[in-house]
């Protein structure tokens, strides 16, 4: 049997960092909770909407805005505190 072609690819993980690269961003994004960590990254390394985020988390719009808003501010907050 030759390599697994699935076990080769590039999961959507290592696509986000890739996306995002090395620096303070990555770090500062260690600080968020899985769940505000997944929404960011739905949003804003994947460049999904508010409803396909919610869609693909299976959670709710709000919730999407919640934890958006919530990641947005602790990213904020780590990033001028490293600055």
């Amino acid at each position: 049997m030759g390599p697994d072609p699935a076990a080769a690819a590039p999961s959507a993980e290592d696509d986000a960092l890739a996306r995002i690269g090395s620096g303070p961003l990555l770090g500062a994004l260690a600080a968020l909770s899985v769940d505000d960590r997944g929404v960011f990254v739905c949003r804003f390394v994947l460049d999904l909407g508010e409803e396909e985020t919610a869609t693909v988390l299976r959670i709710r719009r709000g919730t999407v805005k919640s934890r958006t808003s919530r990641a947005l501010a602790r990213l904020r907050l780590v990033l001028t505190e490293a600055g």
